[in-house]
């Protein structure tokens, strides 16, 4: 059994995430103070003030782009590193949307510094150059957007879970389009906390001006194996123009994994912070697999219990040591 390594990525960032687990494990939280300072050393931003502002809830709206990119790269590869610490090591990376920068530091494609440099100008090149956009989570068949021609014509597709939820995203206008129709013939949706409809032509206006920074990196080479939701492969090269596409380009997360499965067995582990990832994977490989899914942090406060049982997991050879860790 080889060990998966999964980020999540825009839109599954709230207020206070992980601070349960920061609360009850000292070296989860001197990762974050550790990264947190990095952060500041790069950006001017203090993202721990930000992301435990006692004054928001967790239910408020944390869609700025700049912040909220610097907080999930931020909250991510702090546990990752956690689970490192711990021997849990992982032997394959995939990472959704912003998750695949958070994928590409655990790989060694590039160094956290560079990663906060990367997504603070994201949401610099998206705040200047693009309108508002938004992201819809849709609770049914994506046949429903193909059949449409309100949905088709005023959104694109986003992510489709190949089961009953996909995501579209687009312009404030065409999103307002959307739930108009969506109310209408009673389809439930989810707003997603972005300020950008990302993955849709909402964000072209931003693409030279993000090319021009993504094109002053020299990135490493990799020394794990990263799947991209967006080519649906293994990566064997990086270089700008990949990091726009993720951004881009719908992501195509089960065609990853499908890409991932070669007759053995993995576990799952969703670094994300509120086990979206760990959902879809369940969903994906059917109920047979569920005991090698592990998500740690949630909105629901139970990321110490999620991360005990991780660890048990693990002292009961469900999980592997990995000598991959770079």
């Amino acid at each position: 059994m080889k060990n998966v390594f999964l980020f999540s990525g825009q839109g599954t960032q709230y207020y206070h995430m992980g601070n349960d687990l920061r609360v009850c494990h000292p070296a989860f939280e001197h990762n974050m103070l550790r990264l947190a300072k990095i952060v500041h050393d790069v950006t001017g931003c203090s993202i721990l003030d930000v992301v435990y502002d006692p004054r928001k809830h967790k239910s408020d709206n944390f869609s700025d782009c700049r912040l909220s990119n610097i907080a999930l790269l931020t909250i991510e590869y702090a546990l990752a590193e956690t689970l490192q610490q711990e021997g849990i090591m992982p032997d394959v990376v995939c990472g959704m949307s912003l998750g695949e920068y958070t994928a590409v530091v655990v790989a060694g494609g590039m160094t956290f510094e560079t990663a906060v440099h990367l997504v603070a100008s994201a949401g610099d090149c998206f705040d200047a150059h693009c309108e508002s956009g938004a992201m819809l989570a849709v609770l049914d068949d994506v046949s429903i957007y193909h059949n449409n021609d309100i949905l088709y014509d005023s959104t694109d597709i986003a992510f489709d879970s190949h089961g009953k939820h996909f995501v579209i995203a687009g312009s404030i206008n065409g999103i307002r389009e959307a739930e108009k129709y969506l109310r209408r013939e009673n389809i439930c949706f989810q707003p997603l906390p972005v300020a950008f409809g990302y993955h849709s032509g909402n964000i072209d206006p931003a693409h030279r001006a993000y090319a021009g920074v993504l094109n002053n990196i020299a990135f490493r080479k990799l020394q794990i194996p990263l799947y991209s939701t967006v080519t649906t492969g293994l990566i064997e090269y990086l270089d700008g123009d990949h990091f726009w596409q993720t951004a881009r380009e719908p992501i195509r997360l089960m065609e990853a994994l499908t890409s991932i499965v070669n007759n053995e067995r993995y576990c799952y582990i969703d670094l994300g912070p509120t086990g979206t990832m760990a959902n879809l994977v369940s969903h994906w490989r059917g109920k047979q697999s569920a005991l090698n899914v592990f998500p740690v942090i949630t909105p629901f406060n139970n990321s110490q219990t999620n991360y005990a049982k991780l660890l048990d997991a693990m002292k009961r050879n469900q999980i592997p040591f990995s000598t991959a860790y770079v």
